[in-house]
């Protein structure tokens, strides 16, 4: 049976991917093909190029995600905040320097032109440069630049690129990590303590919004706040529910694939140190899969 994998986009969601190609190794079932877009793209190319998915699961698992911003050139510009090039030194630990054209699994993945809108489509050339160009977050990475295009995440034209496998795939599986969160993950309520008229010792003024916010409300007597969401959390979740979009119109011409859609909802798109959960779920995902979809058949 030629199976055929599409993995969505989903920033730290996309983690789950892990899980879900552990869970297939696990059984020693190869996909035919894989298909990604940004996190999905990631981690489809690592396993299209012969990453260990256990290995990578304890990997991650034991990452100090502290340390991981040591892999993020932080280069304020008009560009964008991350340069990109250390991110491209963390790609190729997973990769390799390989064209895609090599690798024993096909596989393909998908970027956006910032210029154009138009959608770009790797299933050829520089691995490493692909995968860069489809998790290029807008505002956070600097463009992909490549053959005359300023490339971008692939998830704001094809988030679950499922169109990309090829036809003669017996089955299909689109992975959606979707972009909702439920109400008191993303937006919570918590008790100031602080009345007007205390005198309890003033911090240090910090400069985030979350804290001049704080102050102007102890200032004015009020016990209960809202604890906005972070410009990035902010960015992330208006991107994502974007993508939601783009992928149901993009199903109804879909209609010969399987919508996979992992217990996600909990988790921020930002939550990568939940990043153990999130491997779990996906794992328990992928064994569901194999169970309904591929041994009963």
């Amino acid at each position: 049976m030629k199976i055929g994998l599409s993995l969505g986009s989903g920033a730290a969601r996309g983690l789950s991917h892990i899980g879900l190609l552990k869970a297939f190794e696990e059984e020693e079932i190869v996909p035919y093909a894989i298909s990604g877009s940004s996190m999905g793209a990631l981690i489809g190319g690592a396993y299209a190029a012969g990453y260990d998915m256990a290995t990578l699961d304890k990997k991650i698992r034991n990452l100090d995600w502290k340390i991981f911003t040591e892999f993020f050139d932080i280069k304020i510009s008009r560009n964008g905040i991350v340069d990109g090039k250390k991110i491209e030194k963390f790609i190729y630990e997973f990769t390799g320097d390989i064209d895609i054209s090599m690798l024993e699994v096909k596989f393909s993945c998908v970027a956006t032109d910032v210029l154009t809108g138009r959608e770009v489509v790797f299933n050829s050339g520089s691995l490493i440069k692909a995968i860069r160009a489809s998790i290029s977050f807008p505002g956070i990475f600097v463009p992909q630049y490549y053959e005359d295009q300023f490339l971008i995440d692939g998830g704001i034209r094809n988030p679950v690129p499922v169109d990309l496998l090829p036809k003669e795939c017996d089955i299909k599986f689109a992975v959606d990590v979707g972009p909702f969160v439920e109400k008191e993950k993303f937006v919570t309520k918590i008790k100031n303590g602080t009345k007007k008229g205390d005198d309890k010792k003033k911090e240090k003024f910090s400069f985030s919004l979350n804290n001049i916010i704080k102050d102007i409300l102890s200032r004015n007597g009020v016990e209960e706040e809202v604890v906005y969401p972070n410009i990035f959390e902010t960015l992330v979740q208006t991107v994502a529910i974007m993508q939601n979009s783009v992928f149901e119109s993009k199903l109804k011409a879909s209609s010969d694939c399987q919508i996979i859609r992992p217990r996600l909802s909990k988790f921020k798109l930002t939550d990568f140190t939940s990043a153990a959960e999130i491997i779990d779920i996906g794992y328990e995902e992928g064994k569901k899969i194999i169970r309904e979809f591929i041994y009963e058949n």
